[in-house]
């Protein structure tokens, strides 16, 4: 099977170090300058963000501040002003919809659409940029990758950083794949590369040229057959699939450490949130515990009936609070949900009035949404709620 002969106009557009960029066009005495973006700015406190100077100089996203200092003692930390960047996301939102008849976020930061029918991707990318510096922020860059399918241009994207824009098409994919290292591939780390190397695949043009029967074998049946069309230039990802599962986290500071059930409170209350605007429901919670002597436990459980209202959650999570060894002295404190289903089949109960529940939910979800989150929170919140932050979640 030859490359897609068809032009690309799949547009992948990725912000460049977005959370630090977007603090520089907000402040410019912070410009040009090695600044970071953590989740919290004691020295143990995780990166989230390094801007393009601070790259430079080595300093990367996931490594704690006091690496970073160590690094460049003089480096600004900021933490992170969600808001702001939600504002800047929706701006950019606004701009590509001129261009393309749907725009999928795949994160805060990233976005890929298809061009509308007889535009020059090339052009449309030069004018996106032009338009992002004027109405959104002269500071503000963006790498841009151009292909014939949404993982080829997200590969495009990484090619030229920062303020990138390169192409992946039939002409030039064997030019582009020469200079590539395996592990350079988007969902291709160590374990993959381990995975190809065993059956003989060293480098990206041998992925490339490699027969199906071959990546069937590195990888199976239908993850092999994926990456015999992804590599090709054929659709086959779909990036609105439904999700297999809803988690948030959180590191509590040390005076926070004995405050379980309000950190737990605050993460069921977002998390029910993003499950209800999804329009599902889930039948399955875990919780993972952490305290600061170093010691984990964790435990899922399947639930007798799917749920969706937050309380719920709360009190499921709870129950698992109850069989843990560890209760407080937290260090990390992780939920995650699973068995995600349409909450349209919703099943009428004997002893819950399911439908008045669903009617309350939609009625406080609408009050936070337009007057932000947590106008309306429960009582076991208080003073609880101001302490952990806003965040922005990755992903859809």
């Amino acid at each position: 099977m030859e490359f897609n002969q068809n032009t690309g106009n799949i547009i992948h557009l990725d912000i460049n170090s977005c959370f630090a960029t977007i603090e520089q066009q907000a402040n410019p005495l912070l410009r040009d300058k090695p600044v970071v973006v953590c989740a919290y700015t004691t020295n143990s406190g995780c990166i989230l963000a390094a801007s393009v100077t601070a790259k430079k100089l080595g300093i990367k996203t996931g490594m704690k501040v006091i690496d970073a200092k160590r690094i460049y003692p003089k480096v600004v930390v900021l933490e992170p002003d969600p808001p702001k960047y939600r504002f800047v996301h929706k701006k950019i939102f606004k701009i590509l919809e001129n261009y393309s008849l749907k725009v999928i976020p795949k994160s805060i930061d990233e976005f890929v659409f298809k061009i509308l029918d007889g535009f020059d991707p090339i052009l449309v990318s030069k004018e996106i940029k032009r338009r992002i510096k004027k109405e959104v922020g002269e500071y503000i860059t963006v790498s841009i990758g151009i292909s014939t399918n949404r993982y080829l241009a997200k590969v495009a994207s990484n090619l030229q950083k920062p303020d990138g824009l390169s192409l992946i098409n039939k002409d030039n994919f064997r030019e582009v794949f020469s200079r590539l290292k395996l592990t350079d591939l988007t969902g291709i780390k160590n374990g993959n590369s381990t995975r190809l190397n065993l059956v003989g695949i060293k480098t990206v043009l041998d992925f490339y040229n490699s027969p199906l029967n071959k990546l069937k074998l590195a990888f199976g049946g239908i993850g092999g057959y994926y990456w015999y069309l992804r590599l090709k230039g054929y659709e086959i990802d779909n990036y609105q699939s439904i999700r297999k599962t809803y988690s948030n986290s959180f590191a509590p500071p040390p005076n926070m450490a004995n405050d379980t059930f309000k950190i737990l409170s605050k993460l069921t209350q977002k998390t029910g949130l993003r499950i209800r605007k999804a329009g599902f429901k889930i039948s399955g919670v875990h919780l993972f515990l952490q305290n600061r002597d170093g010691f984990t436990w964790h435990m899922g459980r399947k639930l007798k009936k799917d749920i969706f209202d937050s309380n719920d959650l709360f009190l499921e999570f709870k129950k698992l609070v109850g069989m843990s060894p560890i209760k407080n002295n937290l260090r990390n404190i992780a939920i995650s949900t699973f068995g995600i289903k349409d909450k349209r089949m919703l099943q009428t109960e004997i002893f819950s009035d399911v439908v008045r529940k669903e009617i309350l939910n939609k009625s406080l979800d609408m009050i936070n949404t337009k007057f932000g989150e947590y106008t309306i929170y429960p009582a076991r919140m208080i003073n609880g709620n101001s302490m952990i932050k806003d965040r922005i979640a990755f992903g859809q």
